[in-house]
């Protein structure tokens, strides 16, 4: 039988089943990992999804970050290798609607959660429209601020040529009357 850990990073929601006890979705793990965000990890995008749903269902905390570099589940997410695009969009939706905070700066590497979407280069901007879709379809979206190295996520994208993804932003600041100069 694998640890809990193990099941929700590595198995499907049965073998999860299986392990998860009542209670356990507001569990951290002993290096400050939320249960949730171990689950977000998993390789597998049809178990993340499932097992992350489940625990949305069980009352995980959407908004608990990392202990240590404050990361988010929007971190986790985003910064995968394999996706199924459509299934996580709704998935994202869920957990923006549950209060993950999509303008969220981790440490190091991660900066805001629409930077490390970003840094994904093995994905067009036109993979990631699912996601930019539900992204950009938020008030709530700082496009300005400062994250990974001090920079914007409008001057991250632009540094890093995503110029469907910089259209997309200069045209969000532009609705909601702000700047791109400003990045």
């Amino acid at each position: 039988m694998p640890s809990l850990i193990t099941a929700a990073r590595s198995h499907a929601l049965d073998v999860f089943e299986e392990v998860y006890e009542p209670g356990q979705e507001t569990w951290f793990s002993p290096s400050g990992l939320p249960l949730l965000l171990i689950a977000l990890g998993n390789n597998d995008p049809a178990n993340r999804v499932a097992i992350a749903n489940f625990l949305l269902d069980e009352g995980a905390d959407v908004a608990a970050v990392s202990i240590h570099d404050r990361y988010t589940a929007l971190h986790i997410l985003f910064g995968q290798n394999v996706h199924d695009f459509e299934a996580e969009a709704v998935l994202l939706k869920r957990l923006l609607d549950g209060g993950v905070d999509v303008n969220g700066v981790a440490r190091g590497r991660w900066g805001t959660p629409l930077q490390t979407l970003a840094s994904k280069l093995k994905f067009s901007d036109e993979t990631l429209s699912p996601f930019y879709d539900v992204l950009f379809a938020r008030h709530d979206l700082d496009l300005l601020r400062a994250g990974k190295a001090g920079r914007s996520s409008l001057l991250s994208a632009r540094l890093l040529e995503r110029q469907g993804l910089v259209a997309r932003m200069e045209q969000y600041l532009l609705d909601h009357g702000l700047s791109a100069d400003d990045s």
